[in-house]
């Protein structure tokens, strides 16, 4: 192997190399956005006048990709086994929050931004958590899939 072999090669891997960076950092480019929910919530002091005493799942959607998006839905989808939700099936109930209080939608949520809405939870959801598999989340401007978090309700 002489030196023209050598540098046709190292030429070569840097190439590829280069090539796979760029579609790495390609796909990690615009709006990602991250779901998390938190059950039982309860108001406390002023925001009881609003809330009331009633229990609350609390929906918070954070972007941290580079780019905007726009919340347009929060809904919800119960599966009745795993396997339905690892195979992509219709979910056995589909429901969505037409008014996430505090939070208002449409909402534009640029890079960095969180943002937060409610729903009442109450005995369906109570039940659909412990008999199944029960997901929360939002559908954005820049996905075709809505993105999702389990939802697990303990009493």
């Amino acid at each position: 192997m002489n030196a023209t072999d050598i540098a046709a090669w190292l030429g070569a891997a840097t190439g590829t190399f280069a090539l796979l960076w760029d579609v790495f950092k390609w796909s990690k480019t615009g709006a990602r956005v991250i779901v998390s929910a938190a059950p039982n919530m309860v108001a406390y002091g002023s925001a009881t006048a609003l809330l009331g005493e009633k229990a609350c799942v609390v929906i918070e959607a954070s972007n941290v990709g580079d780019g905007k998006t726009t919340i347009t839905h929060v809904v919800s989808f119960f599966y009745d086994s795993w396997l339905k939700r690892a195979l992509r099936r219709r979910p056995t109930k589909t429901f969505m929050v037409s008014n996430p209080l505090p939070g208002r939608l449409p909402h534009v949520l640029d890079k960095g931004e969180r943002w937060l809405g409610m729903m009442e939870q109450n005995e369906d959801l109570i039940k659909m958590s412990q008999d199944g598999y029960l997901y929360c989340g939002i559908f954005h401007s820049t996905a075709k899939r809505p993105v999702t978090v389990r939802l697990i309700i303990r009493e």
